[in-house]
């Protein structure tokens, strides 16, 4: 009868729990409901060469270059214009319709050309096809657009069917030529963006059972296209309303199948039980139509603190929403003398926003983690230290960080290891042309800073590396170059770039520069006590290049201390000699050189060239000498020679009294006052 206390017991537990989870969880009763779209009136841009071009909905892909099929003779038999394909469909049905294609041309060297063109459209097994009508086949002279419109019939596609747009040109004669008359074609750019307007099916919308944690909703919808991240990062917009209230904050984006997943948090149930609506709204063309769906959802929420604020996915969320995140980069360097070489020391901080913040975060409290659809580059990292609690807690613990700290530095050294490995696939950043090579680096540490913020949210975080290494002098080297890989999907939104230099009063930049690029800009400074470079970059794109070089130099002509100390004494020199040699002469005009002192010292400051800062010495000293040696002799006032007790003569014509400052006879000498010349015999 042993079996009748373990029951008792059994039921006690039940009745604590129950009401205990009740708290924290609570109810959705709804299934998943597809919401949208059994076909879609889009436009599809021609892009591509005009033998294996493709179709896309997205007006993003055109290009800067215009894309061009020439007819430079008149044409009596039928030729090929172009083919353009879609990649995938989306299965469903393309309903009875009207499709119509928009081509640009341009006419040159005739009054017009008269065509006889074919537009033949393939949708699965069945072909459709216009012709130029009798009224519109001829195209004047200039720029315009050709128009087919084409009957399309009710059909049904799957992922294997076909949609292939081909233009063919039967006849075409030119009007009134004058030389090489042709008819020109174009696709593929925003000033020739000729396309294909129709229906069909592109993508369907299904909004999910809601999820709630306490008093925390998390509705879902799920985007089943072939396009995948690219109608998160090409659409116009994409919301969620609940209740007619649009949800603010960023969404969260994890994979679902051959589809994404958006996921967005509410916050403002009324608690208990009660019956919202929900609504998506997506638009993939600007100016297009909204395409939209809602269903209504039973919800129970409770009162608890215990979410976050934002939707922890049990999937590895994605990198991007195909827009990308930001990311900001600063950093500190220094060269200085060591033991005969030069030894860099810097300090970069990587500071990461958006979805790569959030994904980054999820990866962190994974670590370890044993499931078997996480990334390559979360599975790199081993359990360590880090417990089954600290795991999948929905907060970055100590150890956690500490972990991911000391295996991102294990095996740092080499350009093969976790951290070289976590940045380049991880982030899409590489790491040599962002921190050096790691087989130099003399000392390295890692660190991470969650800012403030422990829990797994949408909030920056920032890795800050601190590396020493010693450089070649007098060779030129390479800090900064473009290091972040072009992705498909962008994950990085745009750029921040902020470095400060700073050198020894015993060593030198020469010849720093920032080359391939105007858009991050340079500044060079020399100090009395070490030189200063800042470099600066803001809202750079991903694919921008740029590259920041100098040669690292202890030379003493080059080093600030060295330079400033020879150039202060050359001009010292420079200056004691030109007032010796201006003991008898005026120096009106040495005095008002000496305005070139600060000029060299401007020159010193902005880091010019040593040869320049030489230069504009070496000009200054001459131009003081000559000066000196050109200076007409100076006279004592009549005051002075009393005091001297020197002897005097008045000028017979002004009567100016002229001091007599030789005994030689006879003696020449111009009056002060008129400037007539006296000659003293005795």
């Amino acid at each position: 009868m042993s079996w009748r206390p373990l029951l008792f017991a059994s039921i006690f537990l039940v009745a604590i729990l129950a009401p205990m989870n009740s708290s924290l969880v609570g109810q959705a009763e709804a299934e998943d409901t597809i919401v949208c779209c059994d076909s879609i009136s889009q436009n599809l841009y021609l892009i591509g060469s005009d033998s294996s071009g493709t179709l896309s909905p997205f007006a993003q892909d055109l290009g800067e270059t215009t894309m061009t099929k020439t007819i430079a003779n008149a044409v009596a038999s039928e030729e090929t214009v172009g083919t353009w394909s879609l990649p995938e469909v989306w299965p469903g049905t393309v309903p009875a319709s009207t499709w119509s294609l928009s081509m640009a041309y341009e006419v040159t060297d005739a009054a017009g050309a008269q065509i006889n063109a074919t537009a033949s459209l393939q949708i699965g097994s069945q072909t459709y096809s216009a012709s130029t009508p009798a009224g519109n086949s001829f195209l004047a002279q200039g720029t315009g657009t050709l128009t087919f419109d084409i009957d399309v019939e009710a059909t049904s596609i799957s992922s294997s069917s076909n949609v292939v747009l081909t233009l063919t040109a039967q006849t075409v004669v030119f009007s009134l030529p004058t030389g090489d008359a042709k008819l020109e074609f174009q696709w593929g750019s925003e000033d020739a963006d000729s396309h294909i307007e129709g229906e069909m099916p592109l993508l369907s919308l299904t909004l999910q059972d809601p999820e709630v944690e306490g008093s925390e909703v998390y509705f879902s919808v799920v985007i089943d296209s072939y396009w995948g991240t690219k109608i998160l990062s090409n659409s116009d917009s994409l919301n969620m309303r609940v209740n007619g209230n649009l949800l603010s904050g960023d969404p969260i984006e994890t994979s679902q199948g051959d589809g994404v997943r958006v996921t967005w948090t509410w916050l403002d149930a009324a608690g208990g039980e009660e019956t919202v609506n929900a609504q998506v709204e997506l638009v993939l063309q600007a100016g297009g139509a909204t395409l939209s769906g809602s269903a209504s959802f039973a919800i129970e929420t409770f009162d608890s603190d215990s979410g976050t604020g934002t939707y922890y996915p049990p999937d590895e969320p994605l990198q991007t929403n195909g827009d990308g995140s930001p990311i900001e980069v600063v950093g500190t360097f220094e060269i200085s003398p060591d033991e005969g070489a030069i030894r860099l020391t810097r300090e970069t901080s990587i500071t990461l926003g958006g979805e790569m913040a959030f994904w980054m975060r999820w990866g962190l409290d994974h670590i370890g983690d044993d499931v078997n659809d996480l990334s390559p580059v979360l599975k790199s990292f081993q359990e360590g230290s880090v417990t089954e609690d600290e795991r999948v807690s929905r907060s970055i613990e100590p150890n956690e960080i500490n972990e991911f700290e000391r295996q991102m530095l294990t095996g740092a050294s080499t350009s093969s290891g976790l951290c070289s490995y976590y940045l380049s696939v991880g982030l899409g950043l590489d790491s040599e042309e962002l921190l050096g090579s790691f087989r130099n680096f003399e000392t390295i540490s890692i660190d991470l800073d969650l800012n403030g913020q422990q829990d797994v949210v949408n909030h920056p975080v920032t890795l800050v590396f601190r590396t020493s290494e010693f450089v070649d002098i007098n060779q030129q080297m390479t800090l900064l170059r473009n290091f972040i890989t072009v992705q498909p999907a962008p994950l990085w939104s745009d750029l921040t770039l902020s470095f400060e230099g700073e050198s020894s009063g015993f060593s030198a930049y020469l010849g720093p520069k920032v080359l391939e690029s105007t858009e991050v800009k340079l500044s060079h400074s020399r100090l009395p006590w070490g030189e200063t470079i800042s470099i600066e970059g803001s809202d750079l794109d991903q694919d921008v290049d740029f590259t920041f070089s100098f040669i690292p130099t202890n030379a003493p002509l080059n080093a600030p201390i060295p330079l400033l100390a020879g150039i202060g004494v050359a001009l010292l020199v420079g200056l004691i000699v030109a007032l010796r040699m201006t003991r008898t002469r005026e120096r009106k005009i040495l005095m008002l050189e000496l305005v070139l002192v600060p000029m060299v010292a401007f020159i010193h400051f902005f880091a010019y060239p040593p040869l320049f800062v030489g230069g504009a010495v070496v000009f200054t000293i001459l131009l003081w000498w000559i000066s000196a040696a050109a200076s007409p002799r100076s006279r004592p006032s009549i005051e002075a020679l009393q005091q001297m007790n020197t002897p005097n003569i008045p000028c017979p014509a002004c009567s100016t009294k002229n001091a007599v400052l030789s005994e030689e006879r006879p003696l020449r000498f111009a009056c002060a006052g008129c400037g007539r010349v006296i000659k003293l015999v005795a």
